[in-house]
């Protein structure tokens, strides 16, 4: 998994209950640590209007760690909202490492999905279009449905795909307990493990091995008429072999704009 991906899906926003007029949304941040060393700061904004969500994130890298990598990513999505699972409709990406810039865009119509760039390897293109026969949603979309199992969001599974690969997220319930630690969140959490498992594309070409985590779900927001924002507040474990810890640090009950 590309660390834009992995960033977006351990860092993912969740939102539980049903849509209505008004609109509403919520702005969080997170750090992701490696060590002592917060690498990467994380921002994501959703504005909720209707049956539609719209999202919008950044990811850049941070202190140090530029040195060694100099990387930047955006992200927005679209998600159809509805008495149904949330569907995906569209999703972009763009990803800056030093003088380069990729952008990837995924597109829905008529539960099918279409991606651009093209993979350029043959082989790799025929297992990756064959893995996304079926119901296949991008990183938002994911996490949207996570949150609409009752007031859980593990346990749950759901097939992503993020334009390059396709991976498989398995959540399964370890009870209760209280937040502590650095998270901006202090107060009874739901935790679950979450469980990575690579289906088609350069990680599973490469036979990168699956991986699981640790992530604490907080309701930090409310959006209104009974609604509540199920978020990651606390996360830690490793993916593919790199260890992490990420947090909460901050959440106002707004859309904001990421690039700030």
């Amino acid at each position: 998994m590309n660390k834009a991906s992995l960033c977006l899906l351990a860092l993912g926003l969740v939102v539980f209950g049903t849509p209505v007029a008004q609109a509403a949304g919520v702005t969080v941040s997170y750090n992701v640590d490696i060590g002592p060393m917060t690498v990467t700061v994380v921002k994501v904004a959703i504005d909720v209007s209707g049956e539609q969500a719209h999202a919008k994130a950044r990811i850049k890298t941070v202190g140090m760690s530029r040195v060694f990598s100099e990387f930047g990513a955006t992200a927005e999505a679209e998600t159809r909202l509805g008495q149904s699972a949330p569907a995906p409709v569209s999703y972009k990406i763009t990803r800056d490492q030093s003088d380069m810039r990729k952008v990837t865009t995924l597109s829905w119509a008529g539960g099918a999905v279409s991606y651009d760039p093209p993979i350029k390897n043959a082989e790799r293109k025929a297992r990756l279009d064959e893995a996304l026969a079926g119901d296949v949603v991008d990183p938002v979309t994911a996490v949207l449905r996570m949150g609409m199992v009752a007031t859980n969001p593990c346990p749950s599974a759901q097939k992503v795909f993020d334009g390059r690969e396709v991976f498989e997220l398995t959540l399964t319930d370890k009870g209760m307990g209280k937040a502590d630690g650095d998270s901006a969140w202090h107060g009874k959490v739901q935790r679950c493990s979450v469980r990575w498992e690579p289906i088609a594309g350069r990680s599973k070409d490469k036979g990168v091995p699956g991986d699981s985590y640790d992530v604490s779900f907080a309701p930090v927001a409310d959006l209104g008429d009974g609604r509540q924002l199920w978020l990651p507040v606390d996360m830690s474990g490793s993916l593919k072999g790199l260890g992490f810890r990420g947090y909460l640090t901050k959440v106002s009950n707004k859309p904001d704009n990421v690039a700030d």
